[in-house]
């Protein structure tokens, strides 16, 4: 009889335990997850904004490496994962819908030159003093605690959901600052990305451009 290695042993062990690990695909891997998650970013935010009537699934991303390795060796993937791939998170849909209900709310917020969009996804009053009446800032300050409430849960849903492909919440967090920054609006508050390939990107965009010698890494803007 042969015998089975260790280092083998512990591969199956690891596979069953539904723990694969192919560290030579990784970085190509989380990259595909990546543009995934900014992918439906985009789809999630037109539904919130109500550019879209309906949200469109917004489920796991694929790993194709790891999934066709266990399709090989163990046969078609389990119909439970299957439907994260092509069904909406009955917890993003919730969370998306109410983000929808308030956002003429949270529009309204950035309109007074108060609040304003940070470079970690969510909203914060920024400029306090620019509301001068004490009960219209605390009404403020409620939509943006219930808004970044909800953002907190879809960041982390999003991760939850994605957990196989090595997936953080601030990774998500990251990639809806960065789409929200891209729809940025003339006159709208916004905290630029730190020094990086992002703010990088940005200096590079049109809008970035018009900022000119304003765009520093991490600084707050009124956009132009």
């Amino acid at each position: 009889m042969k015998r089975v290695s260790t280092t083998g042993l512990a591969a199956i062990v690891a596979i069953f335990a539904g723990c694969v690990v192919i560290p030579d695909t990784f970085d190509a891997n989380i990259n595909v997850t990546i543009r995934h998650i900014q992918e439906q970013a985009d789809q999630l935010l037109d539904y919130v904004s109500g550019k879209s009537d309906e949200l469109p699934p917004i489920g796991a991303a694929e790993d194709g490496n790891q999934r066709s390795m266990l399709h090989r060796m163990f046969g078609p993937m389990p119909t439970a994962h299957a439907a994260e791939l092509n069904e909406t998170s009955p917890r993003v849909q919730q969370i998306a819908n109410s983000m929808k209900a308030r956002f003429n709310d949270v529009e309204a917020a950035k309109k007074t030159g108060a609040v304003g969009e940070n470079n970690r996804g969510f909203v914060e009053m920024v400029k306090p003093d620019a509301i001068a009446d004490a009960e219209q800032r605390n009404a403020v300050q409620r939509v943006i605690a219930a808004e970044n409430e909800d953002r907190k849960a879809l960041y982390q849903e999003i991760a939850r959901i994605n957990s196989d492909q090595n997936l953080t919440v601030g990774a998500v967090e990251r990639v809806y600052a960065q789409k929200r920054l891209e729809r940025a609006k003339a006159g709208e508050l916004f905290q630029l990305p730190a020094a990086g390939a992002d703010f990088d990107k940005f200096v590079a965009s049109s809008t970035g451009k018009k900022l000119g010698d304003e765009a520093q890494p991490g600084a707050w803007v009124t956009i132009k």
